[in-house]
């Protein structure tokens, strides 16, 4: 009996980590048939660290996982069936990576990676875990690193590779059934992880959009009572908020105008027509996470957000967003505007006024004197402080709040930037002026030269001026800086000594102690105007050798200069090709990059005026006290159907009429069956909106009821009907047209 066991015990196939790996790579499972038997010999697991690589720590089983042949490989059952006879199926089927860069991923995420329904059946049957992270470096977004973020679950992996049967097995199955509303290792949902992955390309809007809206709809049929869209991530953000600040235009245009036919699913709608004829309808927007009533609202997201932000112009332009816009600022902000406007330039004539008669005589500060103008200079002096003070507290308000990058100052908040330095002007005048400093002057001009030219920021109010200087602003930013730049290289070269072995610079090519016999007849070359004086050569400095060169940038340089200078003919070509450098090259391709610039960023600047428009209609919003924020607020609150459980489903909602000659409107979900202004009728509930939603109700109890009302009308009076006010639409029609949508509006108030 001895001798056979210890043959059977010689016979026993050994494995290691590098024979298991190979057999499991070649698909191989005759190789393995031993497996089993030495396992329970040795009393070892899959799951030991000496079957694990090193390195990553990855097993067996994610190696099988990783070679697939023809989307399978025959050793995945036959390594589960090991690891489940020697009790560590579990641990096998969860195991992860343990490396930094795929730290996390286990064989459930590569077998969705891969798209193979039928190992991700496999694994969850044999209790693969669906809440499972991926979390290494690998899986997170970071500039300049090569990787992919899915949301790091399982569940977030399937949809944001295109897998809606994965995505609905993982949520229904029998087994475990993923968590909808799981997140990831920053706060973000399944929804969150979707917005992420979108690019603005067609084909992945496409795929992102449709995926969203089958998950949103999935979400709400099995769980009734979860509001899947308004979980917030880890930064508050809700994926609306999400797409406007990483600048995902296509899906934040699908979230905002979402309108779900379904019955059971409308309540998932945000935009509800109210009232369709012809190519003329009447939408209904719900404002929840768009209006700045809220926190992390999308209107404060786009406007506050970084200038890298793409497409962020253009998703100011998307409805209801633009109407909502302009719908304050014609309500309330316009006005508040124009007053400040005109106040603005009050304070400016006051200053100008105080400055230009301030005492000359002495030493400051001056005395009081006790006439009518020595009391209006007083008090033209202290308006003028006070609006230098004010400036500076609202610039410190505005960096506190915003904290802009330094790109952001000079491309978002040059206005805010300029008002904050024409305040430190201002109070660095007052400081001198009590320090007995006559310099006070400098800063007090610096600081009148830029007042005015801040005038330049209520340009803002008037669309053509505003787009003018929108394009003055980007000539200086883009053109004018990169010419200074620049020309400041040639001015400076040419005005200083290098260190060549023989000095060619203009500066050293003057003669000390010669400037002096220079004759009145060649110094009367330079001065021409009536009134003016000669003056003494200027190219024995740097100062003013660079004030003399740069006459000859803007043409009115001389030549006929002096004639105190060594290496006549060097110190000519220098001349000559300064002029050649400047004033001909440099200034006319400054003239035709501006030219450029203007034909370039013609509609570019009508956008960036209407974000810097919003900026202001946000910013006049914020200055209000909370209680005066809701009698300024957009929209009205209304009855757009009914919630999941069947109640009223009330929203505050905003009102936009359109026109579409392209999509006629024959199979939408109508709020209203009569079309415009019907004063005076009780409208009956659409069909398509009760269907599915009054079960166990009585339909005589709401039958003339209207179904979309002002909440506080419905309190005094329940049975007057809202008057729907049909606004001008843009749009070219016809007179017959006209006449055909005037006579609908006469026939439904018959």
């Amino acid at each position: 009996m001895q001798p056979s066991q210890d043959s059977a015990a010689e016979n026993l196939k050994l494995y290691d980590r590098r024979k298991i790996f190979e057999a499991v790579a070649q698909n191989n499972c005759e190789e393995l048939e031993s497996l089993l038997l030495f396992l329970q010999k040795s009393k070892k697991h899959l799951t030991d660290s000496e079957f694990k690589d090193p390195d990553t720590g990855k097993t067996c089983l994610l190696k099988a996982m990783l070679n697939l042949h023809s989307g399978q490989n025959d050793t995945i059952p036959l390594l589960l069936e090991v690891a489940r006879q020697t009790d560590s199926l579990k641990e096998l089927v969860n195991a992860s990576y343990t490396d930094s860069y795929y730290k996390g991923q286990t064989a459930l995420h590569i077998a969705i990676e891969r798209r193979n329904m039928a190992l991700v059946t496999l694994l969850v049957e044999n209790g693969a875990d669906v809440h499972a992270a991926a979390n290494g470096d690998f899986f997170k977004k970071t500039k300049g690193r090569p990787g992919f973020y899915f949301g790091e679950l399982p569940l977030s992996l399937a949809a944001c590779t295109n897998q809606l049967g994965t995505v609905k097995f993982l949520l229904q199955n029998s087994w475990q059934s993923a968590d909808i509303s799981a997140r990831d290792s920053v706060g973000n949902t399944v929804l969150h992880a979707l917005v992420e992955v979108a690019d603005n390309t067609a084909d992945n809007t496409k795929f992102v959009t449709s995926m969203y809206n089958e998950i949103l709809i999935l979400g709400a049929r099995l769980h009734p009572a979860l509001k899947l869209e308004e979980l917030t991530n880890k930064k508050g953000l809700t994926p609306l908020a999400l797409a406007a600040r990483s600048g995902k235009i296509g899906v934040l245009a699908y979230i905002l105008q979402r309108e779900i036919q379904e019955p059971e699913c409308r309540h998932l709608s945000r935009k509800f027509t109210e009232w369709a004829y012809g190519p003329v309808h009447s939408s209904l927007y719900d404002l929840s996470c768009i209006d700045t009533c809220e926190k992390n609202s999308v209107l404060e997201v786009i406007a506050y957000s970084s200038s890298d932000t793409p497409n962020r112009h253009d998703m100011l332009l998307v409805e209801p967003l633009n109407r909502l816009l302009q719908d304050k600022w014609d309500r309330f902000v316009k006005r508040i505007f124009y007053f400040n406007f005109f106040i603005y330039c009050l304070y400016m004539i006051v200053f100008t006024t105080a400055a230009y008669y301030r005492p000359v005589q002495g030493r400051p500060p001056f005395k009081l004197k006790h006439t009518v103008g020595g009391y209006f200079r007083v008090t033209g002096e202290i308006l003028s402080v006070a609006g230098g003070v004010y400036f500076f507290f609202r610039g410190i308000q505005y960096f506190l709040q915003r904290r802009p990058s330094l790109k952001t100052l000079f491309v978002d908040s040059y206005s805010e930037m300029l008002f904050f330095v024409q305040s430190l002007f201002m109070l660095g005048a007052v400081v001198l002026y009590f320090c007995h400093c006559k310099e006070y002057v400098a800063s007090m001009v610096f600081s009148l030269a830029m007042g005015w030219t801040n005038m330049l920021y209520y340009t803002r109010g008037f669309q053509q001026m505003g787009i003018y200087a929108v394009m003055i602003e980007k000539m200086i930013v883009r053109d004018l800086c990169r010419f200074m730049f620049v020309y400041l290289v040639f001015l400076f070269g040419f005005s200083t000594a290098t260190c060549s072995p023989c000095p060619i610079a203009v500066v050293t090519l003057i003669e000390d102690g010669k400037n002096d016999s220079v004759s009145a007849e060649s110094m009367s070359h330079r001065w021409r105007g009536p009134g003016c004086r000669p003056s003494d050569s200027s190219y024995n400095s740097l100062y003013s050798t660079c004030l003399e060169l740069f006459k000859f940038t803007i043409g009115m340089g001389d030549l006929e200069f002096t004639e105190n200078y060594d290496f006549k003919a060097v110190f000519v070509i220098l001349l000559l090709a300064y002029v050649i450098l400047t004033y001909i090259l440099l200034l006319n391709m400054l003239i035709a990059l501006m030219g450029e610039t203007v034909n370039k960023i013609a509609q570019e600047s009508k956008n960036i005026w209407k974000l810097q428009r919003a900026i202001t209609i946000l910013d006049t919003e914020k200055s209000f006290l909370k209680c005066m924020r809701k009698a300024f607020r957009s929209g009205k609150l209304l009855q757009v159907g009914y919630t999941a459980d069947g109640q009223d489903d009330y929203r505050w909602c905003f009102r936009v009429d359109e026109v579409n000659w392209t999509t006629w409107n024959t199979n939408v979900g109508l709020i209203n069956e009569d079309p415009g202004n019907c004063e005076g009728i009780k409208r009956t509930l659409s069909f398509s909106l009760r269907s599915g939603r009054a079960a166990g109700r009585n339909w005589k109890n709401f039958a003339l009821v209207p179904l979309l009302r002002d909440a506080s009308t419905r309190e005094r009076h329940p049975t007057q009907p809202e008057e729907v006010h049909l606004k001008h639409f843009a749009g070219s029609l016809k007179p017959e047209d006209a006449k055909i949508i005037k006579d609908s509006a006469a026939l439904g108030e018959k």
